[in-house]
């Protein structure tokens, strides 16, 4: 079994080794060779809506696009309040999407493990919000990326592709069943093709056909991601579509709320949407032995593990066949500047966006800036490590509440929780809301200490790189910081505490 040199430093890391040991990854089950296979076009040329703002080549890494036909799609739902689901066959339809591949462009290069994404349509565009947080170490490391647009409304956004406004004019991309196609409103949310398209495109990458977009290259894993709106998606999809088909090695559901996405259409009832994904049970992730790490913000979900809603504050697992980690990291948000920065950048260049959001930070605050990329790479990699060779990520304390608040120490950051250096060796207060519309509010807000304090704090630049150095190299001990990000940390934290503390107030 492959393990690249990452998964080598944390399975030899003694707070990963303390943790569970359950031998070699279990056999992937008998259905992922049943699911059928799509039929996959490429799309020429290379000006992608939502191809990556990075430049690829200079890495080793080449980008395509694909039409994908999903082949004899079902849909699914949900007998009464449990997790056991029924299937029929979807109304005849021509049901096509579009994916994106991002990948070594030598084979040799490829370390065998691919990333797929349910692409974000909150913004009703498609946004690749994990190949956002975590591309540096996707490239640096070797993976491949597949973005998959699984929601007619991301469909409906590549028209107004402004760079090539006929690129996707005559591909019949259509994801939406009779019934939600006679709801203009809501229709655009139909959830019940996404299923089997994401199974299709998962095992048509794991098997490595001729047809697949990886053909000569050596797969081995195969992991699904789904952010936000989207974690919902992914939810239902470990809860009810992965015991059937077992594609997937792995999953990463990142931001969650509380809610998980229906597995069909339902018709709004007195103007509301009604929830029929919404028993304990099914917004509880159980994925029967897949490994699944929850990583949440301290945004995700506002509220208080309690009541019904403790089926998203369950307890971490290391059975054979339930595994599970819920890292919530301290300081973060749910939409931060690193995040926010790049979203807006892809909605500018494709979508035509000719304003950037009207927040409203008062006074010395500014866009939470928490580097919240780092928590995703440390845990797609241990995500990978504990399927590929057993090891358990670290278990951490769950973020402090108190009668539904976050509790926060005298700096106002808040307390317990999967805690980076830029948390344990402070320069600002970090707060997961802030004022303004839907994507304001997510983006929470920094304030950063007054000069004073930081003089207190850290006497010279050479006192500040020590602390941040000492709390980077026990977060890798840890299992909860990758050794290459934690001399990123401190090479930023190089230019000094004041540089480190700076607060934008605009894009």
């Amino acid at each position: 079994m492959r393990m690249s040199l990452p998964a080598l430093a944390l399975a030899s890391s003694g707070a990963l080794v303390a943790g569970l040991l359950v031998g070699a990854a279990p056999a992937v089950a008998e259905p992922r060779v049943t699911v059928p296979l799509p039929t996959v076009e490429a799309i020429p040329g290379s000006t992608i809506f939502t191809g990556a703002l990075q430049k690829l080549g200079p890495r080793g890494y080449l980008e395509r696009e694909y039409a994908v036909t999903v082949t004899d799609p079902q849909v699914y739902s949900y007998v009464g309040e449990s997790t056991e689901t029924t299937v029929t066959p979807a109304a005849e339809g021509n049901y096509r999407s579009r994916f994106i591949v991002r990948m070594p462009s030598d084979p040799a290069k490829f370390n065998g493990r691919v990333l797929v994404e349910m692409m974000n349509t909150t913004a009703l565009v498609d946004l690749d919000v994990a190949w956002e947080q975590a591309h540096e170490y996707l490239m640096r490391d070797g993976w491949a990326y597949v973005g998959v647009t699984v929601q007619q409304t991301g469909i409906r956004a590549l028209s107004g592709f402004k760079r090539q406004p006929d690129r996707y004019t005559n591909l019949g991309l259509n994801l939406m069943t009779p019934t939600a196609a006679a709801d203009p409103t809501n229709g655009g949310r139909d959830p019940s093709i996404a299923w089997d398209l994401t199974s299709q495109v998962g095992a048509l990458l794991a098997r490595e056909g001729t047809t697949s977009p990886l053909a000569g290259y050596d797969v081995e894993s195969v992991f699904l991601t789904g952010q936000s709106q989207m974690a919902g998606y992914a939810v239902t999809y470990v809860n009810a579509i992965h015991p059937r088909h077992q594609v997937f090695d792995g999953f990463l559901v990142a931001y969650r709320g509380t809610r998980a996405t229906n597995l069909q259409y339902a018709a709004p009832v007195d103007g509301v949407v009604p929830s029929t994904s919404g028993s304990v049970a099914q917004r509880r992730i159980a994925a029967g032995g897949a490994p699944v790490i929850n990583l949440q913000t301290e945004t995700d979900p506002p509220g208080s593990p309690s009541g019904d809603d403790s089926a998203v504050w369950r307890p971490d697992a290391d059975e054979p066949t339930d595994r599970f980690r819920l890292w919530e990291v301290a300081g973060s948000s749910h939409n931060d500047r690193h995040g926010a920065e790049q979203a807006l950048g892809v909605l500018s260049r494709d979508f035509g966006l000719s304003f950037a959001p009207a927040c409203d930070w008062k006074g010395a605050m500014g866009v939470n800036d928490f580097t919240m990329r780092f928590a995703w790479h440390s845990a797609l990699e241990g995500l990978a490590a504990w399927h590929e060779v057993g090891t358990a990520p670290a278990s951490v304390k769950r973020i402090t509440r108190v009668d539904g608040d976050v509790a926060r120490d005298s700096r106002g950051n808040a307390r317990g929780g999967l805690r980076l250096s830029r948390i344990d060796v402070p320069v600002a207060t970090y707060g997961p809301f802030s004022t303004g519309g839907l994507f304001c509010n997510l983006t929470g807000w920094q304030k950063a200490f007054s000069q004073a304090a930081l003089q207190r704090l850290y006497p010279t630049t050479a006192d500040y790189v020590s602390e941040v150095r000492a709390a980077a190299q026990a977060d890798v001990a840890a299992g909860i910081l990758l050794s290459e990000d934690a001399a990123t940390l401190v090479k930023l934290a190089a230019r000094g505490p004041l540089a480190e503390a700076k607060t934008i107030k605009k894009y």
